[in-house]
């Protein structure tokens, strides 16, 4: 895959039903969209300003969630299941930053919270200039397990 030549677009409901669907792998399962019900991806509002899909051309690649927070502009993000595990999860994060920040005109931190254990993850973003913070207790969305999340920043 090469990330490069992917694009933002704003989320569609097309785009959201596929992402809906996604299904991950043991031991990753738990960030699956599959069979739960998720109303931020289907908030129509929130597309095009806080929600996007990575395109190449038809093809959703990616799901990217931006939102800003006291000025600080915290992102999430989804890579298909059928590109996760193969070592470009950081190609797929710094063009998800790369086109952030062109859409949303902003030079500054990124910032992003990420399970400890999520170590393919915090690997991934590692690769792509993310750096620790510090560590906060959050709960994996669906779970009702609060477990040790990072705190990771990229700088300008």
């Amino acid at each position: 895959m090469d990330f490069k030549t992917c694009f933002l677009q704003p989320l569609t409901e097309k785009a959201a039903l596929e992402i809906s669907q996604w299904e991950y792998e043991e031991p990753y399962c738990a960030y699956s969209f599959k069979g739960h019900r998720n109303g931020y991806l289907f908030d129509a509002k929130t597309w095009g300003t806080e929600q996007f899909a990575l395109c190449q051309g038809e093809k959703t690649v990616g799901q990217v969630a931006c939102q800003f927070d006291g000025g600080q502009l915290w992102v999430g993000w989804s890579l298909s299941p059928e590109y996760c595990g193969k070592g470009n999860g950081h190609l797929f994060v710094k063009q998800c930053v790369q086109e952030i920040r062109k859409m949303k005109q902003y030079q500054d931190k990124i910032y992003l919270k990420v399970a400890a254990s999520n170590k393919r993850a915090v690997k991934a973003y590692q690769k792509a200039g993310f750096v620790y913070s510090e560590s906060v207790q959050d709960e994996i969305a669906y779970s009702d397990h609060m477990e040790e999340f990072w705190v990771m920043v990229k700088e300008k």
